[in-house]
C-alpha cells in the first residue's frame, strides 16, 4: 500500500464517528463512564516511540497513534476547518519545538501541538473533537484573542473539563490549576468553606466560569486580579471589589485634571 493510500485508510479510521442508532440510545452512565475514561488517559504520560520524532507524523497518523496506545477516540471537525480555508489539516504536521517530551502528559502535548495548527479539542460525545479555536469559541461562548504577531487566534481562557465527586474545594481547585497552568489562591477569608465538598462535571468550561461555579458551591466567590484567581468570602470579594471601584474613580478623576486646561494666570493689579 502507498503512504497516501495508507494515510487514507489511517485517517478513515480518526475521522469516522460511530453512529448512533435510534434504538440503541446512548446511556447517561455510558457516557459519563467515557468521560472519566477520556480525562484519565489525556492525563497519563505521553510516550513517544523511541527515535521517533513527533514532528514526523501528519496529524492524523499521530491521532491514531495516541487513539491505538490511550484508548482515546479522536474526531477531526472537517467542516469547521474549511469554514477556516484549512483543507487538509489532517496532512498537516506538528511545528513541536520542545526538546524534550519526558513528564509531559498527553493532554499537554495535544494541547501545544493542536495550538500550532490554530485548534483546540473538546470533549463531546464520548470522543475528543479537533476543532478550530473560533468555532470552540462559538459554541462554548469563551472570548478570545488576536495576537499581533501572526494574527493567530486564541481563546482567553483554557477550557477546563473534569469530573469530581465529593472533594474539599481547596484539593479540586489546586487539581485545576495544576492541569489547566492557571495560578489560583485560596485565601485566608475563605475560612472552614475551603473544605467544603463540591462535586462537578463540567465539559469545556472557560476556565474562569468553572472556578466561579465550584467556589459558588462552598458559597465562595471568585475575584479576578489579571492572570491569578483567588477564591475567598463574599464579604472579602465585596471589599476588594470596592477598593477597585475606589481607585478606578481615583484614576478617571486624575486623568480629568490632567485633561483639563491650565487655570488663567491671575493678572497683577496696577
Amino acid at each position: 500500500m502507498s503512504r497516501s493510500a495508507c494515510l487514507v485508510a489511517l485517517c478513515g479510521l480518526v475521522l469516522a464517528a460511530a453512529p448512533v442508532r435510534a434504538d440503541e440510545p446512548k446511556s447517561a452512565a455510558k457516557t459519563g463512564e467515557s468521560v472519566e475514561r477520556i480525562l484519565d488517559a489525556l492525563g497519563q504520560e505521553f510516550v513517544l516511540q523511541e527515535g521517533a520524532n513527533i514532528n514526523d507524523y501528519p496529524l492524523a497518523e499521530l491521532l491514531l497513534d495516541l487513539n491505538k496506545r490511550y484508548a482515546v477516540p479522536f474526531v477531526i471537525n472537517e467542516e469547521s476547518f474549511k469554514a477556516a480555508g484549512r483543507l487538509d489539516l489532517k496532512a498537516e504536521k506538528p511545528r513541536f519545538a520542545a526538546t524534550d517530551l519526558k513528564g509531559m502528559t498527553v493532554r499537554q502535548v495535544l494541547n501545544t501541538v493542536l495550538d500550532g495548527f490554530g485548534a483546540v479539542y473538546l470533549i463531546k460525545n464520548g470522543a475528543v473533537e479537533i476543532v478550530t479555536v473560533e468555532h470552540a469559541a462559538k459554541v462554548t461562548k469563551a472570548p478570545v484573542s488576536t495576537s499581533e504577531a501572526g494574527g493567530l487566534v486564541r481563546l482567553d481562557e483554557p477550557l477546563v473539563s473534569a469530573v469530581f465527586k465529593e472533594r474539599p474545594l481547596h484539593e479540586v481547585v489546586a487539581r485545576l490549576a495544576d492541569t489547566y497552568d492557571l495560578t489560583v489562591l485560596v485565601s485566608p477569608q475563605a475560612g472552614d468553606a475551603r473544605a467544603g465538598l463540591v462535586s462537578a462535571r463540567v465539559l469545556n468550561v472557560p476556565a474562569d466560569k468553572a472556578l466561579e461555579l465550584l467556589a459558588d458551591q462552598a458559597d465562595l466567590r471568585v475575584v479576578r486580579r489579571g492572570t491569578t484567581f483567588l477564591v475567598t468570602s463574599k464579604d472579602h470579594a465585596n471589599a476588594l471589589l470596592e477598593e477597585r471601584v475606589t481607585r478606578d474613580r481615583q484614576r478617571i478623576e486624575l486623568e480629568k485634571l490632567r485633561a483639563a486646561p491650565p487655570a488663567p494666570v491671575p493678572v497683577p493689579k496696577p
